[in-house]
């Protein structure tokens, strides 16, 4: 029997193909009807796929073509076949934003038809238990029980086992680190975690004032020498900063490194030359002639934060309270002082190192037919149904590792 624990994305995956060779397959799960990430995901919407994916946006210690092979490995074409055909979910494209969501606009449905389309094919699904245990047995056959299972309801054995437990973020969904310590346990090289894809707290000048702003931006993060951009919306919170630019370079503040990032805010796409001649050229207040490209509380902050008196008008401009302006109109620095943490984290960074597995089945290379998938493993993309794509494709291939039947490439 294949043990599958976890009942999220990639669990759902993993337990589907796991079923291809034919072996009983039976799906654990701590909360009663697993999947919770999925039905949070995208405001309720599950943004299922990108509609491109871009493996270099992925983040990872591991040797990235790893990172990628996996990603290669079922492409977005066939992903997108397998939900439409086999699931029975047809998805729509959101021009905007480029991401795959069901027509339906209902994340349940995309939770219900994972889980449907497991029970069609006979896996068994077991809710409202806990694995609290996990033993290696004796070294067998292939058919033989290799691993013990101490659960809430009592002991299971099984030959193989797939650990789909996810890792620590959004906690109230079920997700509490257990696969990963298991992992560690059974002496797998781990890379430090991490809360990923998480809002940054700060305050900068008029902060209260500004909570509600939302509008898109282009963030460049900095930190031990790495640079990381996002373009895309940019949110004020009573507590920092949010929206989809700041999740995605979230990371290069939330790791620990040896000098603090250092993160920059282009507010619009109007360059240094445009802005300048703006405010010199024009005989209004300079915040009035900010605020005609920013919100008007934004653009009174920052003008703020340049120094410049209220009525400050543009020909009244001295050199340094210019260079001052554009500075923080074009690359300005966001004082922020910490984050959010796994509560509101999408992801998790780091964890298992992906050379710990086999690159083709996701089979440990430590323990025979013990296998990872989802985000236990040591890698994660942008938001935008990247995480999902991840999920899907290591759930598959870790699903088909156990069965025995890999269609999976060499990597």
């Amino acid at each position: 029997m294949i043990v599958v624990v976890g009942a999220g994305a990639a669990g759902l995956v993993a337990a589907i193909f796991a079923r291809a060779g034919g072996t009983p397959v039976t799906l654990l799960e701590r909360t009663s009807d697993g999947g919770r990430k999925i039905l949070i995901s995208g405001g309720g919407r599950c943004n299922i796929l990108p509609s491109s994916l871009h493996p270099e946006q992925f983040v990872t210690d591991s040797p990235p073509h790893l990172m990628r092979g996996l990603l290669r490995s079922w492409p977005l074409s066939e992903q997108r076949r397998f939900f439409e055909e086999e699931v029975g979910i047809p998805l729509a494209l959101e021009e905007e934003s480029g991401k795959l969501f069901p027509r339906s606009d209902r994340a349940r449905d995309v939770r219900d038809g994972l889980m449907s389309l497991a029970v069609a094919r006979g896996v068994k699904c077991q809710g409202d238990t806990t694995v609290t245990g996990l033993d290696s047995l004796h070294e067998g056959s292939d058919d033989a029980a290799r691993w013990r299972l101490t659960t809430s309801r009592g002991e299971v054995d099984a030959s193989s086992v797939i650990l789909a437990t996810g890792g620590l973020s959004v906690p109230a969904t079920g997700s509490d680190g257990a696969g990963l310590r298991w992992a560690e346990q059974f002496g797998h090289e781990m890379h430090p975690l991490y809360p990923a894809l998480t809002p940054l707290t700060g305050t900068m000048p008029g902060q209260a004032d500004l909570a509600g702003i939302s509008m898109s931006v282009r963030i460049r993060a900095k930190a031990d020498g790495k640079t990381r951009e996002s373009v895309g919306g940019f949110l004020f919170t009573h507590r920092g900063y949010s929206g989809p630019s700041v999740l995605d370079v979230s990371h290069m503040a939330t790791r620990v490194a040896q000098d603090p990032a250092v993160i920059r805010v282009t507010w619009t796409k109007r360059t240094e030359a445009e802005w300048l001649k703006d405010v010199t050229s024009t005989t209004g207040r300079v915040a009035s002639i900010v605020a005609r490209h920013l919100p008007e509380r934004l653009a009174e902050a920052l003008c703020a934060d340049a120094g410049l008196p209220v009525d400050r008008r543009g020909p009244e401009l001295r050199r340094e309270e210019r260079v001052a302006l554009i500075e923080r109109l074009t690359s300005y620095a966001l004082p922020w002082t910490g984050d959010e943490g796994y509560k509101k984290a999408e992801v998790t960074g780091g964890g298992v190192a992906l050379t710990d597995v086999d690159a083709r089945t996701l089979e440990s290379k430590r323990h025979a037919r013990l296998f990872m998938c989802g985000e236990m493993l040591d890698a994660f993309g942008p938001i935008g149904g990247y995480n999902f794509a991840w999920a899907w494709a290591t759930g598959r291939a870790a699903g088909l590792g156990a069965a025995g039947t890999s269609v999976l490439k060499k990597i």
